[in-house]
């Protein structure tokens, strides 16, 4: 398993000073200061356990899964409590083409996805509204390039379950998008305002 911490400013539209920032893998702990002068620290345990405590007013996204691979089903447990605009996910990005994507299962004060809603994905218990948001000319992990932000959003909301990615994967492509090749796969917490704490257990 990989740990992933990313400390940005994001919004619509992305900003160029913070998309440099939207790629730290973590195989091991990192603490350090950011550009901001505030300090962070990040423990990975080689292990299965996803532990994060937040208070924020700035976005940040932390997560725990897998790298590389067929798109999997992944499945987490635990303790998970939120107030303010955060949003829990599985999350990853793509290669060939490079794409950015989110299956959102909880979300807070915010609005994930947003624009028309291009059909839905009926899997895992629930009905998730589809979004794809294109961005051009603007840096991301793999340089300055064009990409496509895919959404999957759930209509009732969960803090545990089990997600099947590749149902996902499927129904985007039968609805006109084009998801590539798996860079990772993780469960993420994307905090952009408010307070909370999880405590999971993660599995393929």
């Amino acid at each position: 398993m990989v740990s992933f911490l990313r400390q940005a400013r994001l919004a619509v539209p992305i900003l160029v000073s913070d998309l440099a920032k939207r790629s730290t893998i973590l195989h091991t702990s990192q603490d350090g200061v950011d550009s901001a002068g505030f300090y962070y620290s990040v423990y990975n345990d080689n292990g299965a356990d996803f532990e994060l405590g937040w208070s924020t007013e700035t976005e940040f996204l932390g997560g725990k899964g897998f790298k590389g691979g067929n798109p999997r089903s992944l499945t987490w447990d635990g303790y998970f409590t939120a107030e303010g605009d955060w949003t829990l996910a599985i999350y990853g990005w793509t290669t060939n083409p490079v794409t950015e994507w989110y299956i959102v299962e909880s979300h807070g004060s915010g609005t994930p996805g947003n624009g028309n809603i291009l059909g839905q994905v009926d899997s895992d218990g629930g009905v998730y509204d589809v979004y794809n948001l294109p961005y051009r000319n603007v840096p991301e992990i793999y340089g300055v390039t064009n990409f496509d932000q895919h959404w999957s959003v759930r209509r009732s909301h969960r803090s545990t379950g089990t997600v099947d990615v590749s149902a996902h994967f499927q129904r985007w492509k039968e609805l006109g998008l084009n998801p590539g090749s798996p860079v990772f796969q993780m469960v993420t917490l994307e905090g952009f305002s408010g307070q909370g704490y999880l405590d999971f257990t993660v599995s393929a």
